[in-house]
């Protein structure tokens, strides 16, 4: 046995598990190797894991993962127009109203869901007082459905109403589409859950000028390639969740000599350059449509692993996996830890994490792109560093990297795509991801990240080998 004093002799210090531990060892000059260990997530469903090699299960896995990997790095999302949801979602009806997350009833909604919903019925004109829509909403003749059901992402709130306007974004190569609302502003209905008059009248004219023009000039042109943008922004500090500035002046270099060469009144080109030029968050909304319709492309894969959705609704997360098709595995939504505008806010006024947004993290981007963006981390911190680890901890959980978009600081690699709930259950890593926070009462109050709950991951992971018969 040694007869070291671990007073007055040089320390060489493992520490095991949480960073935090040999921290102040660090900090006093000590050398500390940190091991990143974790205890196993859950013995039994392991041990049911390791069962799918006798039964030759892991082959097929390993095979339908390949061809999703495939599917989602030659994706070609091309940015087709904008129309009315009711003509265009798959399955949409005159009397739904979709919001962020997983199906939940008007009973069970968060504070956030509850006022937005509310301001749908108003916005429709079915009621004239928001007692008349609380009655129409518990009565169940207006039903409430989730966003992602329907091929749409429903960013932050996610209130999507039958007449209100949708980008649509095409896979060339499969032909899915996706869906998502266009970015209204600081405030609004769709994404903040806000309805007063000025958020109608700001809604009247992106559904009777903006959209339509867009619409129109879109389709005289062919579409804009979302693909191109996001890739050059990738190198110019966007990760496409948190911070869209590139890809937002992109959009509009594009998109503005269209609107000038088209036969639009004055007035009208106008006022569509002033709505592009006024947010750089205006492409948000099409990298989100543009992950949806990639993601369509692998829906139903038999033995498939891969995540599919990641979607919170205030209450619950909902998870999707491909060989799964559309049914959820849900548990409690996490809270997004970050920066808020102001000192007047708090974590007391902040929604559990509610949105959608989360499939841009499905797909790479988000907080998987990190490296691309560390000016997002700064936001809570952060530098350099630890932007690349953050995107070099998601490679653990994920079956490869996409080369489309090549990042400067990860040696011009990209950051890694595919999720893979095997690996999630196997490290004990979840999924980190990017977002706004919103405020109970509706409206961002802030930016930050989450992680989200294992025990998502868990349902999955035993639902899928019940599927294959693995008991």
């Amino acid at each position: 046995m040694s007869n070291k004093n671990i007073f007055t002799d040089k320390l060489h210090v493992i520490n095991i598990g949480t960073k935090n531990f040999g921290e102040g060892l660090r900090e006093q000059g000590v050398k500390v190797a940190t091991i990143n260990w974790r205890p196993p997530v859950d013995g039994n469903l392991l041990r049911m894991m390791r069962r799918c090699d006798e039964v030759g299960l892991t082959a097929k896995i390993e095979d339908a993962n390949k061809h999703v990997l495939e599917s989602m790095l030659t994706s070609d999302p091309i940015w087709i127009g904008m129309r009315p949801a009711i003509e265009v979602l798959p399955g949409m009806k005159e009397n739904y109203i979709l919001h962020s997350g997983p199906p939940r009833a008007f009973s069970d909604l968060c504070r956030l869901h509850h006022k937005g919903v509310i301001g749908g019925v108003l916005y429709e004109g079915w009621a004239a007082s928001e007692e008349e829509a609380i009655h129409l909403l518990e009565s169940g003749k207006v039903e409430l459905h989730s966003c992602n059901d329907f091929a749409t992402v429903g960013a932050g709130a996610g209130i999507v109403t039958p007449s209100m306007p949708v980008n649509i974004c095409r896979d060339t190569r499969t032909g899915q589409e996706g869906f998502c609302l266009p970015f209204e502003g600081r405030t609004g209905l769709g994404v903040w859950g806000v309805y007063n008059e000025e958020v109608k009248n700001n809604l009247k004219v992106i559904t009777e000028v903006f959209s339509p023009a867009v619409n129109q000039v879109l389709a005289e042109n062919g579409g804009i390639s979302i693909k191109n943008i996001i890739a050059r922004s990738f190198q110019m500090n966007d990760e496409i969740h948190t911070r869209q500035t590139a890809a937002g002046l992109i959009l509009l270099s594009e998109m503005a000599p269209l609107l000038l060469k088209s036969n639009l009144d004055r007035e009208t080109v106008s006022v569509c350059i002033e709505m592009l030029s006024g947010s750089e968050r205006w492409f948000h909304p099409l990298g989100m449509a543009s992950a949806m319709c990639t993601l369509r492309g692998i829906k139903g894969t038999e033995y498939s692993t891969i995540v599919t959705a990641i979607a919170s609704g205030g209450v619950e997360t909902g998870l999707k996996v491909a060989a799964m098709g559309e049914e959820w595995f849900t548990a409690p939504s996490p809270h997004l830890h970050g920066k808020f505008f102001t000192t007047k806010w708090g974590p007391d006024d902040a929604s559990p994490y509610c949105g959608d947004s989360t499939i841009t993290e499905v797909v790479g981007m988000g907080a998987f792109a990190g490296a691309a963006a560390p000016a997002v981390l700064r936001l809570r911190g952060g530098t350099c560093k630890d932007a690349i680890a953050q995107s070099e901890e998601m490679k653990a959980i994920c079956i490869g990297t996409n080369y489309n978009y090549p990042i400067p600081l990860l040696e011009f690699t990209g950051p890694p795509i595919g999720i893979d709930i095997r690996k999630v259950i196997e490290t004990g890593i979840t999924p980190v991801c990017h977002g706004g926070i919103i405020s109970k009462e509706g409206g961002q109050i802030g930016a930050g990240i989450a992680r989200f709950p294992i025990q998502v991951y868990i349902k999955a992971m035993y639902a899928f080998l019940s599927k294959y018969g693995i008991k």
